[in-house]
């Protein structure tokens, strides 16, 4: 869709909103306000702002219906293209090429703003190279706290709400007005709102964060004077006093937003409090694995949030890593680019297809010290005598070595769009390519659910009986679900050294926000189904993962030329 904007006064976003702790809770007026008001701005205040499609209909009514189709669970793709479009023309500092979905639109924001282009492959953002610095200059003084957004919201992506503070002393600041607030309305609130409130003041921001667990899901705690309502009422209001203090005594800001994700900043599931001071004094090293702990928590699939006391994000996770160090104590051209130039094959790949992309990319992945794909060489030398003709000293022996490569570790899709028939010709196209390889496999069925891990000694069987060992695995059915296998793997690095096949039908679409995909995972289609309705859906998938992995297209086996 092409779309042009007249008479609008470009604009800077602002993400403070105070979306009120009373009534019922609506954050489509603050939305509105934060969002979409701006973009409606007229530059000419005697006629308004106009945004027309290419066959001139207007579009102004229809731009919140858009912005919101861009923040659902997936991602809608042709809403992404046409609002990145709309941004891109709307405002000051937006790139409406960016790779991101617009639910990072702030960071984006940010990021153009300090001229820092999007992370990519080809794009690597660090804590040396990035956080650091931009932590000492806003310290300092002489940087501007978007930086410091940018550089983490590049660095690490997290699906969160945050709040930065210049110090311990600063938090400790806002800790005294809170508690000043919370007396004047003490009458209006919950016994429950109260002890949280008064446990939040009891919380120490000397390291590098605080977290905390919020909300379960987006109709959780929603109830009026909620403990999340409270809170993030109180901190942007915060937020918009210090701002209003530091432009009377023209003095440097002590505390601001960081709004990683749309859907966060609005509903928040999650609060990161952020000390600046101690991001600046860290090593590279202990701010990244503060920040991949904190993804980590945010990744998991169990969320415990308590009325009675404060549930802290991250508490599971380093009480799992104080228990390992304890135990332990007692013991890579640009991929995108390519990527979009792949073609998709017009015909279903035949077994020898599949089998030259798979070994393509277990050469690729190289050697391993040991796993259950053996590869013997034998070769000619004069250092071993024949074994006819041992006192022929010019006739060589034979010397055999063994090499392994990377385990095949298979996923198959058995949710409710994939038949029994589909199924069984998957499980015989693998046995096929198993026997041809002469290895062993790693195999898990999945659906919304993950069946139990278990491993298929296919080595020097016959067709019929690894069909029958197939046979015997329990095969789990339902919805759709791959974030959980991504998950998987990543939650072991034995499983990431795999080679990781995903064999399914490709009818799923991924959240919205970025997520961590296992680089040594591939996805090959599940039988020829309907090839071109396949092909559709692959097309689909790769075009929505584009802000997760940009090179999906060449991990799709089987499916491109």
């Amino acid at each position: 869709m092409t779309i042009t904007v007249t008479n609008q006064k470009p604009a800077v976003l602002d993400a403070l909103h105070t979306i009120s702790c009373t009534g019922d809770y609506d954050p489509m007026p603050a939305i509105r306000q934060t969002l979409i008001d701006p973009l409606l701005e007229p530059l000419n205040p005697n006629a308004p702002a106009s945004i027309t499609d290419a066959q001139g209909a207007d579009l102004t009514g229809d731009i919140p219906d858009l912005v919101l189709s861009c923040l659902g669970d997936t991602l809608n793709v042709a809403s992404e293209q046409t609002v990145k479009e709309l941004l891109g023309q709307t405002l000051i500092n937006f790139d409406q090429g960016t790779p991101l979905p617009v639910a990072e639109l702030f960071a984006v924001q940010a990021g153009q703003q300090n001229k820092m282009p999007a992370p990519s492959p080809r794009v690597l953002y660090t804590a040396q190279a990035d956080v650091l610095p931009a932590a000492k200059a806003l310290l300092a003084g002489t940087g501007d706290e978007s930086a410091f957004f940018a550089s983490i919201a590049y660095t690490f992506n997290p699906d969160t709400l945050g709040f930065w503070f210049q110090s311990s002393a600063a938090f400790d600041d806002f800790k005294i007005w809170l508690a000043q607030q919370t007396q004047t309305m003490a009458s209006a609130l919950p016994p429950a709102t109260t002890k949280l409130l008064n446990d939040f003041t009891a919380l120490s921001l000397k390291g590098l964060t605080e977290s905390l667990l919020v909300r379960k899901d987006d109709s959780d705690a929603n109830d009026e004077h909620s403990f999340a309502r409270v809170l993030v009422h109180m901190l942007m209001n915060y937020v918009e006093q210090q701002r209003a203090r530091a432009s009377q005594q023209n003095t440097a800001l002590d505390t601001g937003v960081l709004p990683f994700t749309v859907g966060e900043l609005f509903c928040p599931r999650s609060l990161v409090l952020v000390n600046v001071e101690a991001h600046a004094r860290a090593t590279a090293a202990k701010i990244t694995g503060e920040w991949n702990l904190i993804n980590q928590s945010l990744a998991s699939p169990v969320k415990v949030v308590s009325n009675a006391s404060l549930s802290k994000l991250t508490s599971l996770p380093r009480a799992a890593a104080r228990a390992a160090a304890m135990g332990a104590k007692q013991q890579s051209g640009q991929p995108g680019s390519r990527s979009a130039q792949v073609a998709f094959r017009k015909q279903p790949p035949s077994k020898l297809d599949l089998f030259k992309d798979i070994t393509r990319v277990l050469r690729r992945m190289g050697k391993v010290n040991k796993s259950q794909n053996i590869f013997r060489t034998t070769s000619a030398t004069f250092l071993k005598a024949n074994r006819r003709n041992p006192d022929d000293f010019n006739k060589p022996g034979r010397i055999t070595s063994v090499q392994y490569m990377p385990d095949l570790h298979i996923y198959i899709d058995t949710s409710g769009s994939i038949s029994e028939e589909n199924y069984q010709e998957a499980v015989m196209m693998l046995i096929r390519i198993a026997k041809k390889l002469n290895i062993n496999l790693y195999f898990n069925s999945f659906s919304h659910f993950l069946s139990q891990e278990v491993m298929l000694r296919t080595e020097n069987k016959s067709t019929a009986q690894i069909w029958k060992e197939f046979r015997r695995i329990p095969k789990v059915s339902g919805g759709t679900e791959y974030t959980q296998i991504w998950r998987y793997i990543n939650a072991s690095r034995v499983r990431q050294r795999r080679l990781s096949l995903m064999v399914t039908d490709f009818d799923w679409l991924p959240p919205s926000t970025r997520q961590d995909h296992p680089k040594n995972l591939y996805y090959a289609p599940c039988s020829a189904m309907d090839w071109p309705y396949m092909v559709d859906l692959a097309k689909r998938y790769a075009d929505s993962m584009q802000h997760i992995d940009p090179s999906i297209r060449q991990r799709l086996l089987g499916m491109v030329v």
